[in-house]
């Protein structure tokens, strides 16, 4: 018998050294089991509310002894409501004043606070490991495991968040969303790909994954220990692989079943366009996306972003799927492209956003594309942009030009222009009167030479 059973263990170690990375050290999924997280407490929100909501903070249990700080706030008007998660940028903390904005449209919102991407001094009710760290520390490790990393408690975070949504007795847990900045962007991407059909429609600003194709291009390159902490370079290549294996999204977006939207720039210093391209071409379901030219962390572009002067609709007339005014302001919002792009696809109002179908050219220095679009155009451009070397820096991407050329409608929404021989990459870009911007895949046609 106890030859059998180390004939056994022989034989499962064989076999399970033959698995992927993605089974044998895969934390995440052990963690996630679809139940909402235990409220540890609530703690009394004073500020002044809209009349038309409600709004709970509550703290809730996390892995270990961890407590997360999230706002809930809720539409008075009969239920169910569509969801909507918000999750912050690096540096910040729970989007209190976008959820209380989310619920005044009729959503019922939960905005976390994400430990390993917050600012550490604004997490007043969030505890943790990770409580005295400064502020981007710890999000480079995976040794033993990736478990070790703050952005592990930061995944938790969001999708212990998502379960506490989907909870929610207003929830229509069949028109769930999410949306998110930066680090917030890549979270909405990661969250997106992990939750599978738990999300309809992601909407992500400047996150992609594929962190070895932009800001974290560095892993590329051989193990460099004097890199700083907040550089995943300075990993040996067998922790690299572990910690892209379960923490960076691009390697989650396989498992997408939402509608997802992209919004990117072509100078980013997060989240460079060729990881954008990248995460886009790995998910399975609806996507689209844009492209803001000659940009870095900003969409000033048509429906893109907005200012804090904006005001109210003078005109508002209530009807039965917008009983209240849309807010608006930067408090509100990030792009205003959010509002129709998930009343579209979480409550049936509106139409799709338009499409940028690349059309197949016998010259390669001939753009061609197709656009599909309900409401009438406004603008339609081709940028074009020099090769980037082949170990591109930072710098390299941040200081790309893009050109724009005059294309010509060739047939019926199909439109063509002519590039000039230096042109290393190119998209097309087409707005519409709401106004919604999108962009076409990203083209590329060669790289530099240079190192």
């Amino acid at each position: 018998m106890q030859l059998h059973h180390l004939l056994l263990t022989i034989f499962t170690l064989a076999a399970c050294a033959t698995l992927p990375v993605q089974i044998l050290d895969d934390r995440l999924r052990q963690q996630l089991d679809g139940k909402p997280p235990e409220i540890l407490r609530e703690i009394p929100f004073t500020a002044p509310i809209p009349e038309n909501i409600t709004v709970r903070q509550v703290v809730f249990q996390s892995r270990d002894e961890s407590e997360i700080y999230a706002i809930i706030a809720t539409p008075k008007a009969p239920g169910p409501h569509p969801g909507m998660l918000v999750l912050h940028g690096g540096g910040g903390s729970a989007e209190v004043d976008k959820a209380i904005a989310w619920a005044q449209r009729g959503y019922v919102a939960v905005a976390p606070d994400l430990p390993g991407i917050a600012q550490p001094e604004k997490l007043v009710f969030t505890k943790g490991k990770w409580s005295g760290l400064k502020y981007g520390e710890g999000r480079w490790v995976a040794t033993p495991d990736a478990s070790e990393s703050v952005l592990f408690d930061a995944v938790l975070s969001a999708m212990k968040s998502l379960y506490l949504l989907r909870a929610q007795p207003q929830t229509d847990p069949a028109r769930v969303g999410v949306v998110g900045i930066s680090w917030g962007g890549y979270m909405t991407t990661m969250v997106c790909g992990l939750a599978g059909d738990q999300v309809k429609a992601g909407f992500a600003l400047y996150g992609c994954g594929f962190f070895d194709l932009g800001s974290q291009s560095s892993i590329t390159v051989p193990h460099n220990p004097k890199l700083p902490r907040t550089s995943l370079g300075r990993l040996s290549p067998e922790e690299r692989e572990r910690w892209l294996t379960a923490l960076d999204a691009g390697r989650r977006a396989p498992g997408m079943r939402a509608a997802y939207f992209l919004a990117a720039a072509t100078n980013d210093f997060f989240g460079w366009p060729s990881a954008a391209q990248a995460t886009l071409d790995a998910i399975p379901s609806e996507k689209n996306h844009l492209f803001a030219p000659n940009s870095n962390h900003k969409v000033p572009v048509p429906g893109g972003n907005i200012s804090s002067t904006e005001t109210p609709d003078p005109n508002f007339v209530p009807t039965a799927f917008q009983p209240y005014p849309t807010p608006v302001g930067k408090n509100a919002n990030w792009l205003s492209m959010e509002v129709p792009y998930f009343d579209y696809h979480l409550k049936g109002i509106g139409v799709p956003f338009p499409r940028i179908d690349v059309v197949a050219s016998p010259d390669s220095k001939t753009a061609r594309f197709h656009v599909t679009s309900t409401y009438p155009l406004t603008k339609i451009e081709i940028y074009w942009a020099r090769p980037v070397p082949k170990s591109p820096k930072a710098e390299d991407i941040k200081q790309r030009e893009w050109f724009a050329v005059q294309s010509i409608l060739v047939s019926d929404q199909t439109y063509e222009a002519a590039l000039p021989p230096e042109a290393g990459d190119w998209f097309a870009l087409a707005s519409d009167d709401r106004p919604v911007t999108v962009s076409s895949k990203l083209v590329h046609l060669r790289s530099a030479t240079t190192q």
